[in-house]
């Protein structure tokens, strides 16, 4: 989500809701990042946000509309993890909708190993237990995060953070225990693809009827577990809970990223959280 920083053009807008914005984080096939700063209510403290819009085209049901709206609501008022990008707001029925989410100042997975390499095993461990914590907060609330990839997972030098939770708007089918069971399947594909640099099902994340995973490259002894969350069948997949404990006994994840990542991954990881000071400002950073 970071990549493609830069400052607002002619055509972005300067505010959204209560967020005065400060530059373009990036944009996708859903809309646009923002970053920006505001209070989500009066009186509150000012903070740093990721503002992402929305095509109304894609959040034109209003079921949907209502759903997504629920979820960021219950996400803001229940759920905290420092392992999943807080929920700061949002507005869905204006001529451009948007979501706001907490400031996560680091490239994503997906970048990382893609200029960098996969991750060893130690380091894969340590986030997978922080992705596998990250998703027993969600579920604690009943919010699913229906797009759990390399490329919505953020590295910072403290901790990996999930974000964009509940924004993969084609999957919503109703609440309930297989959109959970599907959140631990692409975890685990997302950490066969930190751990081999591939992705297990060829370049798709869905398996084929008869289609294995390709664990190529995976460290033997990370293959149970990861196989275990791609299993075709939804109730033979291990919890969240059972994961975290599997991948990370040591609870690694609790320390700092800097104990783990590789060095080149906290190089990176450096020259991003600089770029993103340098297009707000240093004032907006407390420096």
């Amino acid at each position: 989500m970071i990549q493609g920083m830069a400052g607002l053009g002619s055509t972005d807008p300067q505010q959204l809701g209560p967020y005065r914005l400060h530059g373009v984080l990036g944009s996708g096939r859903m809309g646009t990042v923002y970053l920006g700063r505001g209070a989500p209510q009066r009186g509150a403290r000012k903070q740093l946000v990721a503002v992402r819009t929305l095509r109304p085209e894609l959040i034109r049901d209003r079921p949907l509309r209502a759903r997504l709206r629920q979820e960021m609501q219950t996400a803001a008022a229940s759920m905290r993890s420092r392992f999943v990008a807080d929920a700061a707001g949002c507005e869905l029925d204006g001529a451009r909708p948007w979501i706001a989410s907490e400031f996560v100042p680091g490239p994503s997975l997906e970048s990382l190993v893609a200029q960098y390499g996969p991750l060893p095993e130690s380091a894969v461990r340590a986030l997978g237990g922080a992705l596998a914590r990250a998703l027993i907060a969600l579920h604690s609330v009943h919010i699913s995060h229906r797009d759990l990839g390399a490329h919505n997972v953020l590295l910072t030098a403290d901790t990996p953070q999930a974000v964009d939770y509940g924004l993969a708007l084609g999957r919503m089918s109703g609440p309930g225990s297989d959109e959970m069971a599907d959140d631990v399947f692409d975890l685990g594909a997302t950490l066969v693809f930190a751990s081999s640099a591939h992705r297990p099902f060829a370049g798709n994340m869905l398996p084929m009827a008869r289609e294995d995973p390709d664990l190529t490259g995976v460290p033997d002894s990370l293959c149970p577990a990861l196989f275990a969350c791609l299993h075709k069948t939804a109730d033979s997949r291990p919890s969240a809970k059972v994961l975290a404990n599997a991948l990370d006994l040591a609870d690694t994840a609790e320390r700092p990223g800097t104990h783990w990542l590789p060095d080149a991954y906290l190089h990176e990881i450096g020259l991003v959280a600089d770029a993103a000071r340098r297009l707000g400002g240093r004032r907006l950073f407390g420096r």
